[in-house]
């Protein structure tokens, strides 16, 4: 009997210990996790792969008539006139990014933008005597804009001057008062007004009526200047030989 109690109580004894084991543990939830959360954290080497991924625009080679520079400094040193440079990166500068718009507009590209580097290498007598007697708006936007890329250029200013007088050449060409050789009608093509062209040879000119009969003409063998007057009310002017007719004052 002894025996049966004991192994009774035994028993009891074992189940007690295992339904407390059985019982969940409780917990704080404001107690962190013992879970490890890991951040995941570039490597020295990534990080200096990133950054430099940068491909920014350099000069590799400036080409002046067979005369090649690694700078427009050099290019510079030696005055050449007809230079052509040759980029690589992919990057362009904030200056480089508006030298290009102001050129070009929204259609300029890297061999655009070598255009521009090669126009900056030039400092030579003869490199903007284009400037001189012509330059269409299309060539002054180039000088413009090649002058962005090297605001320290040795002939900045008198590109400058020669850039404004044929802008203002432009100007009065769009407007009737800026013209060469040809037959002209006066008030939609040529304005009324006194005109003078310099160092001629042969120059002839003529003004006539509306039935073709001359008003008044002249040659001129060879002058050092002639002017003409034209008047409202002519028909039209013609001139041979006489080369750009400018308007008194300019």
């Amino acid at each position: 009997m002894k025996r049966i109690l004991i192994v009774a109580a035994v028993g009891l004894l074992l189940a007690g210990c295992s339904s407390e084991s059985a019982k969940p543990k409780h917990t704080d939830s404001n107690k962190p996790s013992s879970a490890v959360v890991t951040k995941a954290v570039a490597s020295p080497t990534e990080e200096t792969v990133a950054a430099d991924s940068s491909d920014p625009v350099t000069v590799d080679e400036i080409d002046c008539s067979g005369h090649f520079y690694s700078t427009v400094e050099e290019a510079w040193a030696d005055e050449q006139e007809d230079c052509d440079a040759t980029l690589s990166g992919t990057e362009q500068s904030d200056t480089e990014a508006k030298a290009l718009q102001v050129a070009y507009g929204d259609e300029g590209d890297l061999d655009s933008l070598g255009v521009l580097y090669g126009i900056c290498a030039q400092s030579g007598s003869s490199s903007w005597s284009y400037l001189e007697q012509a330059g269409s708006k299309e060539q002054l936007a180039e000088v413009r804009g090649a002058l962005l890329l090297c605001p320290d250029h040795p002939d900045k200013n008198k590109v400058k001057k020669l850039v404004g007088s044929a802008s203002n050449r432009n100007k009065l060409e769009d407007e009737g008062r800026v013209f060469d050789d040809g037959v002209y009608r006066v008030g939609s093509e040529v304005r009324p007004g006194t005109y003078y062209t310099t160092d001629v040879e042969g120059c002839y000119w003529e003004r006539t009526d509306a039935n073709g009969s001359t008003i008044d003409n002249n040659f001129v063998s060879a002058a050092k200047r002639v002017q003409v007057t034209i008047r409202a009310s002519d028909y039209s002017f013609h001139s041979e030989s006489c080369g750009r007719w400018q308007p008194v004052g300019t």
